[in-house]
């Protein structure tokens, strides 16, 4: 369906191509889906109908146009994946694209959209320590403008930038040998960060791009999910395997209950997924808090001298992280995580990610 001008009314916000993945009896038409807020289970249900919002990218076709080429190129990588057991080269094309296509399915989420929404009532609700007055406007203008037709455009198409500072992280394939498949959600890339969790680092979203012990997790199909990991901090399989077997049932439940705790609204899969499985899922899964709520806080400045600065103040804007205690086959934490220091600015990146350069943040020692 379109409207007079010819624009796809339908757009989707994990592609079709990708969803086909998971598809009923892989006829690559249905899928099954379960709604979290009533509860609605269906077996099977035509893909072009799930997971779009209407004219979510805008009317003028130009974004959707832009992100169906972005598809073009990322579907054929995937497929590999699942088909071949076949992952892009290290400092190849394809691993570039691949990157590329995580960050702009991130990014191209409504949820990240409705974050923007939400930081608009949290700052008009929100004063600052020292002026006892509320925070700056241009704040809620910028807010709204990236909400805009032209500021989803500006977010998506320069966030290729954003790759070079994915380049330090390894990725391999997660083989799902157990008799319980992979699901998807409609926020299917989860980012979550052992490694800070265990640390019990509550400041600032753990799951920032440059963020030390990033770890993206992908269900592919409901054998295979691609990690992507700093590898500095996690040890995944032996080193050589690019392709690592889990056969502990345990551990496929608690990355299919991360999908429940990233979504929105609605979880997707195949026939290999039954009723029960589906709702028992999801009543474990309200034992922890949802990801993607947004938050803003209000820090003092460390002086250096043991006191606060009277004037300064920082403002922490986030999201809440997932945290599970998260525990799966074969993904421990290495031996040279356990020197690693983590000191009290806000931001705690990766060795040598070009964002963490001349940061603003950077300056800043909370109090």
């Amino acid at each position: 369906m379109s409207d007079k001008t010819g624009v796809t009314k339908i757009q989707h916000f994990v592609p079709q191509f990708f969803q086909k993945y998971f598809s009923y009896h892989n006829n690559g038409k249905t899928i099954g889906i379960f709604n979290v807020n009533n509860e609605f289970y269906i077996s099977s249900t035509p893909i072009r109908t799930q997971l779009y919002s209407n004219f979510l990218y805008g009317k003028s076709g130009d974004l959707e146009t832009w992100l169906g080429n972005l598809e073009s190129k990322s579907a054929p990588i995937f497929r590999k994946m699942w088909e071949k057991e076949v992952l892009p080269e290290y400092e190849s094309i394809d691993q570039l694209e691949m990157l590329h296509f995580l960050i702009i399915l991130d990014l191209r989420n409504p949820i990240r959209f409705n974050n923007l929404r939400d930081y608009e009532e949290l700052i008009k609700e929100t004063n600052s320590d020292i002026t006892k007055k509320n925070l700056p406007p241009e704040l809620l203008e910028s807010l709204k403008y990236l909400q805009n037709e032209e500021g989803k455009k500006l977010q998506l198409k320069t966030a290729v930038k954003i790759v070079p500072d994915l380049i330090d992280l390894k990725y391999k394939l997660l083989k799902n040998t157990t008799n319980i498949p992979f699901i998807i959600s409609d926020n299917p890339l989860v980012m979550y960060n052992q490694f800070l969790e265990k640390r019990k680092w509550n400041i600032v979203s753990q799951r920032g791009y440059g963020s030390k012990g990033l770890q993206m997790f992908l269900p592919i199909n409901d054998s295979y999910m691609l990690i992507v990991y700093d590898a500095e901090i996690y040890k995944v399989g032996n080193k050589k395997e690019k392709i690592v077997e889990i056969t502990d049932e345990n551990s496929i439940n608690q990355l299919n209950i991360l999908q429940f705790l990233n979504s929105t609204d609605t979880i997707s899969f195949n026939h290999k997924v039954s009723e029960h499985y589906i709702k028992t899922l999801f009543k474990k899964s309200k034992s922890y808090k949802k990801a993607n709520e947004v938050f803003i806080n209000i820090h003092k400045v460390d002086d250096g001298k043991g006191g606060i600065k009277p004037f300064e103040e920082i403002l922490e804007a986030g999201v809440t992280d997932l945290k599970t205690n998260l525990l799966i086959q074969k993904i421990n934490l290495s031996s040279n995580s356990i020197a690693i220091k983590l000191d009290n600015r806000l931001v705690q990146y990766r060795k040598g990610v070009e964002i963490s350069k001349n940061h603003p943040l950077n300056k800043y020692k909370i109090k």
